[in-house]
């Protein structure tokens, strides 16, 4: 009997030891993301947003209901019973069969029909479980419920790390991250949590690496869609989520990777940047502006461009819907009304206005226009309730008035008659007035509407240095060649009409001057014949 409770007591410590690490792992508080649901999670989720008012709710993000979304498959039990796990009480049992269900990252509609199962049930589960747990961490083959019906993860996670450092050849890179891909995806929350301390630095660094390159190799784009694959494998559960947006560098890497001519990688990009933005934390959206804004200056283009473009290809249909998901998750995500309109409208600048009437409607592209539309109207409706006691007085002069009555005797009057003089100090110049308006226009924009819901810091009391002169002086000499090439196109055209109307007189001119030889040739002829009929009769009448 002494020996069964010792055999018993190293059961319960091996027990308590795997408990402590899966402890550390599964210490959340909020569901869990399935990215390989993310199309028709945004699909649902998406084309339910509406604006009420008030602020706004994340969407309840629910676990999904597919077990081949890439997740541990549970344990099965099988025909045996160990001695030293047999004295384990109801409760031990219990509290290592929820740790164990949060380790393989099941949602609680799939955890409601296995707390049902009898106790000896899961005493075999969970045994199995704790034994399969342990030979993936020191890199035995998976058995029970690690095992893949496809695949079977050969490498621990620190084989894993390892095998990224060294630095292999981009070939053996390919392979390796395959596998990586199939054990992230495979493998309990606890397998990624402990790749994940160093993997996933690993993975961006080598993702910034193939990004730094000037010239990419056709091996390079195909490891850049594996690393996005792993990315996205990696953030299939909380632990990830949260690892990955806490490293700064993640989602600059992702906007950095959007490629329209890489069309499969980019669907997954934007897709994952879609989910990010609907779930993720409040100030989420201004992180991934903030990374597209970053990316698209790197590239000298305007930060939606490569959106709008992957949504003018017509031949890639799961493309256009998701660079559509995003556009909705962008616009629809801000509380407050200017700032939607404002990235909206950004959208439409960029190209979006032109290229929607041209998009060919499927039943999947149709539900996000018919978001897009739909929201467009409502925040419409919104501002002009806003605005309907005072629509009439938004053109000049009236708005000058109205605003004049609304700062009048308040706080607000000395900084406004302060704003009017400085005006009055821009130089009466035919080029750079206008410049100076257009400038100070942009800058009000940027204050006024783009926001992140937050007021400014009103208690920062230095002066706003900024040398506009570079600006002024580049805008001014802009103004001057869109002029001079305005009176070069005018000029051209008159030209133009000036050398047609001359070509149309050189060919009526020719027109008469032929009539005219024609008429004189008639004349001569006529001529010859009445001087060959008075010879005939002066002979006669001799």
């Amino acid at each position: 009997m002494g020996h069964h409770h010792a055999l018993l007591l190293d059961v319960v410590l091996a027990v308590k030891h795997i408990l402590n690490v899966v402890k550390r792992v599964v210490k959340v508080n909020s569901a869990i993301l399935n990215y390989s649901h993310v199309a028709f999670f945004q699909r649902d989720r998406i084309t339910s947003f509406r604006k009420t008012g008030g602020k706004k709710e994340k969407p309840l993000i629910q676990h999904p209901t597919d077990s081949s979304s890439g997740q541990a498959e549970l344990p099965v039990p099988q025909p045996f019973f160990d001695e030293r796990s047999m004295n384990l009480s109801e409760k031990e049992i219990n509290d290592l069969f929820e740790k164990m269900m949060e380790d393989m990252n099941l949602n609680e509609e799939r955890k409601a029909p296995l707390r049902g199962k009898d106790l000896n049930t899961k005493r075999e589960m969970v045994v199995q479980y704790i034994s399969a747990t342990a030979k993936s961490i020191t890199g035995s083959k998976v058995a029970g419920g690690l095992r893949n019906s496809k695949h079977e993860s050969t490498l621990s996670s620190q084989e894993y790390v390892h095998e990224l450092r060294s630095g292999i050849t981009e070939e053996k890179l390919l392979n390796c991250l395959e596998s990586l891909r199939v054990s992230l995806t495979s493998n309990p929350v606890s397998w990624v949590n402990n790749f994940g301390h160093e993997g996933l630095g690993l993975l961006l660094d080598a993702l910034e690496k193939l990004l730094d390159k000037k010239q990419q190799e056709n091996i390079d784009k195909r490891n850049q869609h594996k690393l996005i694959q792993c990315l996205k494998a990696f953030m299939n559960n909380k632990f990830g989520l949260q690892k990955i947006l806490g490293d700064e560098r993640s989602l600059l890497l992702l906007a950095r990777a959007i490629d329209p001519k890489q069309t499969n990688m980019m669907t997954e990009i934007v897709k994952i940047l879609s989910a990010i933005c609907i779930i993720g934390e409040e100030n989420i959206l201004d992180k991934i502006l903030a990374a597209m804004t970053i990316a698209a200056e790197r590239n000298n283009k305007e930060r939606f461009a490569p959106i709008v473009e992957g949504l003018e290809n017509h031949e890639a249909q799961q493309l256009q819907v998701a660079c559509m998901q995003l556009i909705n998750a962008l616009v629809t995500s801000p509380d407050d009304l200017d700032f939607r309109i404002h990235l909206r409208n950004e959208f439409l600048r960029c190209g979006l206005k032109k290229i929607l009437p041209e998009i060919k409607e499927t039943e999947e592209l149709d539900i996000q226009l018919r978001v897009f539309n739909e929201n467009k109207e409502e925040d419409a409706i919104e501002l002009s309730h806003r605005l309907e006691d005072i629509r009439a007085e938004m053109e000049y002069p009236f708005v000058y008035h109205l605003l004049s009555n609304m700062v009048k005797d308040t706080a607000s009057e000395p900084y406004f008659l302060s704003i009017l003089q400085h005006l009055l100090l821009i130089r009466n110049d035919y080029y750079i007035r206008p410049q100076y308006y257009k400038v100070i226009e942009e800058c009000v924009a940027q204050v006024v509407l783009h926001r992140s819901g937050m007021d400014p810091d009103f208690g920062y009391s230095k002066r706003l240095d900024v040398d506009f002169s570079q600006l002024i002086d580049q805008c001014v000499d802009k103004a001057k060649v869109e002029e001079s090439e305005q009176k070069a196109a005018e000029f051209s055209k008159k030209f133009d009409e000036e050398f047609g109307a001359r070509q149309e007189a050189q060919a009526e001119s020719q027109k008469k001057e032929e009539r005219i030889k024609e008429l004189e040739e008639k004349i001569q002829s006529l001529e010859c014949e009445g001087a060959v009929s008075g010879s005939y009769h002066l002979c006669k009448s001799i």
